[in-house]
Formats: structure tokens, C-alpha cells, sequence
């Protein structure tokens, strides 16, 4: 029998492989955005090889706070597919609430989709594990909260590279939330690639 890592990334490779040209659309503030699964694995990859020319490793973890987007997307496939936890936050809750999970489970870098940079800048203030933000829509300003700040379109243009995905135990975490606290604080759940795949 053959052993096959059943890890997230191999559902975006097969889209790719075997649907490449059937589109992926999300809706945003701008309207909808289009594009196919072939499309959405190059850009998620080349995101892979810029996270990791970021200075990510394997189990770091790093935050998404955005809404379901086109670019939220490619963040999700683009840290797991090396490894990386995707810790996606709700943009609905407080500031203290969101500093509390970023900083329990220490995420490095903070995705951000528009319309959420000032509550950015107040978590990039508060949250001392945070060492980078990445403005999924729009340009980049002077810094949120003295970090510096890279806009997804540039870091993909000057730090994106293909890379390798899979190479690591399926058993890795691919994604953490929060419970929404409704007995008691807000509690981290784990989610491993095994697990999602199943």
C-alpha cells in the first residue's frame, strides 16, 4: 500500500492539475474576482516561497484577518502549503479580545484585508509577537503600529518563488480558530492537516 501525506496543500494541487481552468470567484469590495484553481495554486505557492523568504518556518503561525476573499484564500493555502498554521481571526470581535488570541499563540505576521487597517493598527500596537503586517488589498503606508507593512501584490512580485508543498507530517497544525466563548473565554482549536483532510 502506497503512503500518501494527507495534507491540505494536495486538494489545491489536484484542483489545479485536473481543473486548472475552472474558476474559483470570491466577492469583494471591489466586485467579484474570477480565477482558475491553476491560477490560485501559482499564486498561493509563490506566496509559500515569499512567507518563507520572510523568515517563516514550519509551525509558525501566522493571523489572517480579513473577509473571504480571493487574497484571504491564497494566504490560507499559502502558509499551510509549507507548513505554516493559518490562525484566522474574526474581525468582528474586540481589540482586546483578538490581542489576547494573537498573543497566546503567538503568531508572527498579521494578513489583513481591507477595510480592517485601523483595527490592524491597534492589534500591531498591542500584539508583541507580531513582527510584519500584510495589507491583502491596496498599498502599504508607513507602518501599522511601527511594523513594517507589505502589500501582498509587491511581496509576491519581488519575494514570490515556487516552492515545494507537503514536506512535513500530515499531523502538522494547518489552522487554528477560537471557540466563541460562550461558557467561559475564548479557547484555541487546532486543526491538523490529517484532520481537514478527513
Amino acid at each position: 500500500m502506497q503512503d500518501y501525506a494527507l495534507t491540505v496543500d494536495r486538494f489545491l494541487d489536484h484542483g489545479a492539475k485536473w481543473h486548472g481552468r475552472k474558476t474559483v470567484v470570491t466577492a469583494g469590495g471591489a466586485g467579484d474576482a474570477v480565477l482558475g484553481y491553476a491560477d490560485l495554486r501559482r499564486r498561493a505557492n509563490r506566496l509559500s516561497g515569499a512567507l518563507l523568504d520572510l523568515g517563516l518556518r514550519p509551525g509558525d503561525r501566522i493571523a489572517t484577518l480579513a473577509w473571504n476573499t480571493q487574497h484571504h484564500l491564497e494566504v490560507w493555502y499559502g502558509a499551510m502549503g509549507v507548513g505554516l498554521t493559518c490562525h484566522t481571526l474574526n474581525p468582528r470581535l474586540t481589540v482586546a479580545h483578538l490581542t489576547t488570541m494573537i498573543t497566546e499563540v503567538g503568531d508572527r505576521v498579521l494578513a489583513v484585508g481591507a477595510g480592517l487597517s485601523d483595527l490592524a493598527r491597534d492589534l500591531a500596537a498591542a500584539c508583541p509577537s507580531l513582527e510584519r503586517l500584510i495589507l491583502l488589498d491596496g498599498d502599504t503606508d508607513d507602518g501599522e503600529g511601527g511594523l513594517p507593512v507589505d502589500a501582498l501584490e509587491t511581496l509576491l512580485a519581488e519575494r514570490g518563488r515556487a516552492v515545494a508543498w507537503g514536506a512535513f507530517d500530515e499531523r502538522t497544525l494547518a489552522g487554528l480558530c477560537f471557540t466563541s466563548g460562550t461558557t467561559g473565554a475564548p479557547k484555541g482549536v487546532g486543526y491538523t492537516h490529517r484532520s481537514n483532510y478527513l
